[in-house]
């Protein structure tokens, strides 16, 4: 499997691997870590035992867990540390509210604003996808559609070139893959998958802000669905 750092970095387009920090490394790897469920939603977080399975120094530790409390990954407790954010249906709806408005209009300003270049990287986005999604299933397939998936929603919405809103658009994704990865992990083996995201991908490339917008919402719409369902029933 790929380092979780370069992962995170092909998936969220952040800073390149050179110009990061010991914190930005470590933020990236615990991102990935709790997005995956390795980090249990709830789990107390034991600095020492993350210390020595990191071999970092208690400093960036810190940094990086406070970065992650301002992303929502981990929740503060005031005085007595912090945990790993839980899975709740009010937090899950908020992130489908937000994520119904905000990522449409990015989506549509990415093709008013977005040129050839645009295109050409979402073409080729679409076609890593493509690959993943019919790759054959083994211990990697999950981590790579991940890895995949977010790097074409980065592209589809890179175009809109307004820096803060595709920021707060990538971290309302990797908020909803947590539960995605954690409750529907079947939903990336599905073909139907690869059909939709190759809809929106030639929709926008073609102009088609309308039926774009339909495509993501229509599919949007779908997994949550299925997400919510397995939420409630741990309830």
């Amino acid at each position: 499997m790929q380092d979780d750092y370069t992962a995170y970095i092909r998936r969220t387009a952040q800073q390149p691997v050179k110009n990061a920090t010991r914190a930005s490394i470590l933020t990236a790897r615990l991102r990935a870590a709790i997005i995956r469920g390795d980090l249990k939603p709830g789990q107390k977080v034991n600095l020492d035992q993350l210390r020595a399975q990191y071999n970092v120094s208690l400093s960036p530790l810190r940094e990086a867990i406070s970065r992650l409390s301002v992303d929502g990954l981990v929740k503060s407790l005031d005085q007595r540390g912090s945990t790993i954010a839980p899975l709740t249906l009010v937090e899950l709806n908020e992130i489908v509210q937000l994520r119904r408005e905000v990522d449409v209009y990015a989506l549509r300003e990415a093709i008013k604003r977005g040129g050839d270049n645009w295109k050409a990287r979402l073409r080729g986005a679409a076609v890593v996808l493509h690959s993943a999604a019919t790759a054959k299933a083994g211990p990697e397939f999950e981590e790579n559609w991940s890895v995949a998936h977010t790097a074409f929603h980065s592209e589809l919405i890179s175009g809109c070139k307004m820096p803060l809103l595709i920021d707060f658009c990538l971290n309302l994704h990797d908020l909803q893959d947590r539960y995605q990865r954690q409750l529907a992990p079947q939903l990336a083996r599905c073909v139907e998958v690869w059909r939709i995201h190759a809809a929106i991908a030639t929709h926008a490339v073609n102009g088609e802000a309308d039926s774009a917008a339909l495509a993501f919402l229509t599919h949007f719409d779908k997994e949550i669905v299925t997400v919510t369902e397995q939420l409630s029933q741990l309830r």
